[in-house]
C-alpha cells in the first residue's frame, strides 16, 4: 500500500433480507478502495454478520455485479480485511451464545468490536451499508 494510503472502513449491518444488495455494494466498495491503494476493512455487525460464514453468499448475485462469492473472494485476495463483530459472531447468527454455529466462520474473518472500528476509522473514511 502507498505511504499515503488511508483506511476505508465499510460497515455492513444488513443480512439476507435484501437478497444481498447491501452486501454486494459493501464488498464492491471495499474492493474499489483496495484498487486505488487504500487499506480496506469490511466490518460485519448485526444482521450483516451472516456474511462472515462459509456458504452464506452462495447463489447471491445482484444484476450488474459479479456474484457475491466472487466479490468476497476478490476483496480478500486484494488484501481487504474482514472483521466480524465479536458479540454478533456469538449471538446474532447462532441464536444464542451457547448454540453451535450453523456454519463455519470464514477463515479470513477476524474478531473485533466497535473500538477496533473507531480506531481504524480515525483519520480515515467510514461507509455504512
Amino acid at each position: 500500500m502507498p505511504q499515503d494510503a488511508h483506511n476505508v472502513v465499510v460497515i455492513l449491518t444488513v443480512g439476507k433480507s435484501d437478497n444481498g444488495k447491501n452486501a454486494t455494494l459493501a464488498f464492491s466498495c471495499g474492493l474499489a478502495a483496495t484498487a486505488v491503494g487504500h487499506n480496506a476493512v469490511v466490518f460485519l455487525t448485526s444482521d450483516g454478520a451472516v456474511w462472515g460464514y462459509s456458504g452464506s453468499a452462495q447463489g447471491i448475485a445482484v444484476q450488474g455485479f459479479p456474484p457475491l462469492t466472487e466479490l468476497i473472494d476478490n476483496y480478500l485476495a486484494a488484501g481487504g480485511r474482514l472483521i466480524m463483530c465479536s458479540v454478533c459472531r456469538n449471538t446474532c447468527i447462532t441464536g444464542g451464545p451457547d448454540a453451535p454455529p450453523a456454519a463455519e466462520v470464514l477463515s479470513e474473518a477476524e474478531d473485533g468490536g466497535f473500538t477496533t472500528v473507531i480506531d481504524l476509522a480515525t483519520d480515515g473514511t467510514m461507509v455504512t451499508f
